[in-house]
């Protein structure tokens, strides 16, 4: 059975994971730092054998707390990190992840945001091996950066599409376990500073 198949398909959760994802997870972009704090994880478990572990992370303002109802339309600035717990190929993660595009796309998402689709299904032109990450950033403004093992991969200003690769794992029919990956979220303010 090829373990990719299942790569965002309904997980389960099992048990703590040997390391804690990161408490925190910042990037910058025109000129602004983003600082963003960890509300929350979950793993993608197939036949006992994990196949990543993914981490929420988010900047919270004015006091108001993410939920699955607003996830995927607030706009603050957010983070989600995979860590692969198993080497995928490139051609099965492009397949899975264009399942998964539709399966919680909300009407005109896929074609508002069929330009970035197609450039972002181009730009996954590597395996993933065991150890390796992926980090999508939501900034201000619908822009979405993608970095592969802290480099640059992929960069769009594309609100649709962000909006897409959240409802991978917030959307009414997710790939994970979305009540962990909020479940450590927290009403304290985290803002973005202009340094």
């Amino acid at each position: 059975m090829c373990l990719v198949a299942a790569l965002f398909n309904p997980l389960r959760v099992a048990g703590a994971s040997s390391a804690e994802p990161p408490a925190t997870l910042s990037t910058r972009s025109d000129g602004t730092n983003y600082n963003l704090r960890y509300t929350g994880r979950a793993e993608r478990v197939f036949l006992f054998l994990k196949i990543y572990e993914i981490a929420h992370y988010a900047a919270r303002a004015d006091g108001a707390a993410l939920s699955f109802e607003t996830v995927i339309t607030d706009q603050r600035p957010k983070a989600i990190l995979i860590r692969f717990e198993r080497k995928l190929g490139r051609d099965r993660i492009r397949e899975e992840l264009a399942k998964s595009l539709r399966k919680n796309a909300q009407e005109n998402w896929l074609e508002d945001a069929g330009a970035s689709v197609d450039a972002f299904m181009a730009a996954i032109d590597r395996d993933a091996n065991a150890g390796d990450q992926l980090v999508f950033y939501w900034l201000p403004e619908g822009k979405l950066m993608v970095e592969f093992n802290g480099e640059p991969s992929f960069e769009t200003k594309d609100l649709a599409f962000a909006k897409l690769i959240w409802s991978i794992w917030f959307g009414d029919d997710p790939a994970c376990e979305r009540e962990g990956l909020l479940a450590q979220a927290a009403s304290a303010p985290v803002m973005a500073s202009g340094h």
